[in-house]
């Protein structure tokens, strides 16, 4: 096959793009709440889902990749290639009764592509985030005959998921879908004890460096059936079942000095381990929604999902998580696809609220989320791209029992660049 010279400066561009999103991948974040389980885990990072509430188990569309729900790739054009992509950053505020800190960080959000293989096959590939961990906390408390104790706690990385997906259409209505995901990335966790009253005490140290490889599943369907002239209904659902990670860890505490020009010495090793292999368990995963749309005009939708995190189990170990639900609903509205008069017309808007019960649940208390989301979906002239800007302000935890509580705003930036590869040509 020959390419055209449009073609080709449009092949360069896309490998130049995904290699630059690729190389400036850095999974950061700035929570204490990532400490727990798997860290702060990342449902749906794509720029049009985000935008409308994270709502996507009913949602399809011919212009994005919705990987929550597999069976949506059917909504692919038949003669199309989809490429999307983006970055996430985010401005937290983290409150105590003592104290407020801000932190800020940004990452590579995601990289998805999607394509139609025959009239029932549509298929996606995708780089995204699974999970992430980053935080810094420390404690202060008072023991008679000791004086003051520092603990601090310490945790960074991640884990990455790049999946394939498939979906296929077993009626006219309805669709089936499955992602085979590759989990991959490492977390490590360490916690330090000081004793600064005391010049003669020694201190400790534990470091918790875990790395994971497995394969994931996750399972979709979408039934779609026509209400009346243009407008859609669509229900969907989810599924994936419990999955028992591979995991590998190695483990060292020991006791340490610091001398007056502040320099670590370490004393006794009191435990140590390399390469110890076992399992993470990762819950199952139920989730149902729905949406209407007329094309190209206007879509609305809300989900339910549900994850038995109280059954996560790490190394045979279980965490304070408890089972999690999250509800959402979000919309998009296109007032004139076709007004080329009217840029603001051709504009895509968008609005969502979700709520969760998270899976922390800590002194007692069951961890609340929840945030309000808007985003716009900008045109460009003369192609079928658009440029993606999702906003998230939310709120999770609280200060009550001396917990934390995180006021965020979340920004996706990203674009759709939507082509037509599957054309026969004609010349004369």
């Amino acid at each position: 096959m020959i390419l055209s010279p449009n073609r080709l400066r449009f092949s360069l561009s896309l490998v130049l793009l995904v290699l630059t999103l690729t190389l400036s991948a850095q999974i950061r974040i700035a929570s204490p709440y990532s400490r727990f389980g798997l860290g702060d885990l990342s449902t749906n990072n794509n720029a049009w889902n985000f935008s409308m509430g994270e709502t996507s188990i009913g949602m399809r569309s011919t212009y994005h990749v919705n990987y929550v729900n597999p069976a949506s790739y059917m909504a692919f054009d038949s003669l199309s290639f989809l490429f999307e992509g983006g970055f996430n950053s985010q401005f937290v505020t983290l409150s105590s009764n003592l104290q407020k800190v801000n932190r800020n960080y940004a990452s590579l959000g995601y990289l998805l592509f999607g394509m139609p293989v025959t009239k029932w096959w549509h298929t996606s590939l995708g780089l995204v985030p699974f999970s992430d961990v980053g935080y810094s906390v420390a404690t202060y408390e008072q023991y008679p005959g000791v004086g003051n104790v520092v603990r601090e706690y310490n945790g960074s990385g991640g884990i990455n998921r790049f999946f394939w997906g498939n979906a296929f259409r077993i009626t006219k209505n309805l669709s089936v879908g499955v992602n085979m995901s590759y989990l991959f990335g490492s977390m490590i966790r360490d916690a330090t004890v000081f004793y600064p009253d005391s010049v003669y005490s020694m201190y400790f140290r534990a470091i918790n460096y875990v790395t994971v490889n497995s394969l994931y599943f996750n399972f979709g369907l979408q039934y779609r059936v026509k209400l009346k002239k243009d407008i859609y209904l669509n229900l969907g659902g989810i599924f994936s079942n419990t999955t028992n990670m591979s995991a590998k860890t190695d483990l060292l505490a020991y006791t340490f000095l610091v001398g007056s020009s502040n320099i670590e010495s370490p004393r006794d090793t009191l435990a140590s381990t390399s390469g110890l292999k076992g399992k993470i368990v990762i819950p199952m995963v139920v989730g149902g929604g729905f949406s209407v749309d007329k094309a190209d005009k206007w879509t609305i939708g809300a989900d339910y999902r549900w994850q038995n995190w109280s059954k996560f189990r790490a190394f045979d170990l279980s965490d304070s998580l408890v089972d999690s639900w999250q509800v959402s609903v979000g919309g998009e509205l296109v007032p004139g696809v076709d007004n080329y008069s009217n840029y603001l017309a051709r504009v895509r808007y968008r609005l969502g609220f979700v709520y969760e019960k998270t899976y922390l649940q800590l002194r007692g208390k069951q961890l609340d989320a929840y945030a309000v989301t808007l985003g716009f979906g900008f045109p460009l002239r003369g192609v079928k791209t658009l440029l993606n800007i999702g906003a998230q302000f939310g709120s999770r935890g609280t200060t009550t029992q001396d917990l934390i509580k995180e006021s965020y705003f979340r920004l996706v930036i990203g674009f759709t660049i939507y082509d037509r590869w599957f054309v026969k040509r004609k010349y004369f």
